[in-house]
């Protein structure tokens, strides 16, 4: 057998020149060549090395997509349940702020008093005029579907929508538009 010495690529014996640079080939023993083309155990270990951190890789990125599946379900709507008012807190006095110089007396603050007309509610509130005329919003969906809803926002995780005290969120991929009738 003979090889070329620039790009040790192996010719059998009728060869004098070497096909890619011109060169005069150089006879070579067998022993020469079994030692060239039998695979190294070092390159043996790189690519164990290389198979077990693309198995680690990929197992860290599969946990990874299992536990923020699970923590954020999309699919689960919310329910959200209506709370009794909490009762008004008592009027508290604001302590005197720290001072250089000490002050003879602290002076009192006025004391705020809850008035028999608060009240708290859950639906929307409006400061317009025509807030008892207020359209509600539909939500078109892509597959051609319509919801009405009474109050619909926007987050970074989807449409929410509240309907009958229910809340439900839907992702971005399935709503077309939203629109007020």
């Amino acid at each position: 057998m003979k090889r070329c010495p620039q790009c040790l690529f192996i010719y059998p014996e009728s060869d004098q020149r070497c096909d890619f640079d011109n060169t005069p080939l150089v006879v070579v023993n067998d022993s020469e060549i079994d030692a060239a083309t039998k695979p190294r155990r070092s390159s043996r270990i790189k690519l164990l090395l290389i198979a077990v951190a693309f198995v680690a890789t990929f197992s860290i990125f599969l946990l990874y997509k299992i536990f923020s599946s699970s923590q954020s379900s999309p699919d689960i709507p919310v329910v959200v349940t209506e709370a009794a008012p909490l009762p008004a807190a008592p009027a508290a006095t604001p302590l005197p702020s720290p001072s250089a110089s000490p002050s003879p007396s602290p002076k009192p603050s006025p004391t705020r008093t809850a008035t028999a007309h608060t009240s708290s509610s859950l639906n929307p509130i409006s400061t317009s005029p025509d807030a008892g005329t207020r359209r509600k919003p539909v939500i078109l969906l892509t597959d051609g579907g319509k919801i009405e809803a009474d109050e619909v926002w926007r987050t970074r995780d989807g449409i929410w929508y509240r309907r009958n005290g229910l809340v439900t969120l839907l992702k971005h991929s399935r709503v077309k538009a939203i629109a007020n009738q």
